[in-house]
Formats: C-alpha cells, structure tokens, sequence
C-alpha cells in the first residue's frame, strides 16, 4: 500500500467512523486521482474521480465518505444448494 492510498484508508475510516476491510487502489495521473474501493464488488469497483492538488482530492475523499454513507454498505454471500434427482431423501440429513 503506498503512503497516499494509507493517508485514504485514514480518512475513510476516519470519516465513516468505522473500519474499511476492503481493497482499495489510488491511481494518479497528472492532477487525475483515482480512487477504486473494492466494497463487495470484487471485479467492479466502485470508482471515485476528482482533478485537482492531492490536499484537495483527500478532502474530496473525505466529503463523499460522508455524504454517500458507504459505512453502510454490507457484503452478503449467497450460497445455491444444488437437489440432484434422488438425493431428496438425503435433503433434511445432516450427514449428508
């Protein structure tokens, strides 16, 4: 994790009042910051953009931690039993 990208997980912590577990990734070209946050979307990040010094792009950061309310988004995992034909009388088995 570079210097920037920890100064970011700061401010998001900082101003969600919370912990932020996921992966994130600042890109910088020029005065373009990039900042991707791997929330609970693993391939497709959600993508914050701003132009500007790189003062201006944390308190930037700062403010849309605080506006969208990202704290609350949760991660959810959703786990699909497959029944093959025959196995239901297995289906309520806990050894099976």
């Amino acid at each position: 994790m570079t210097t920037l990208e920890q100064e970011i997980l700061n401010i998001i912590n900082e101003a969600t009042d919370s912990e932020y577990v996921g992966k994130l990734k600042v890109i910088v070209d020029d005065n373009l910051y990039n900042l991707g946050l791997y929330l609970n979307r693993e391939m497709s990040p959600t993508v914050l953009s701003f132009q500007g010094t790189e003062e201006e792009f944390k308190e930037f950061v700062r403010e849309e931690m605080k506006s969208r309310k990202l704290q609350k988004v949760f991660r959810y995992e959703v786990i699909r039993d497959i029944l093959l034909p025959g196995m239901e009388e297995y289906e309520d088995d806990e050894e099976w």
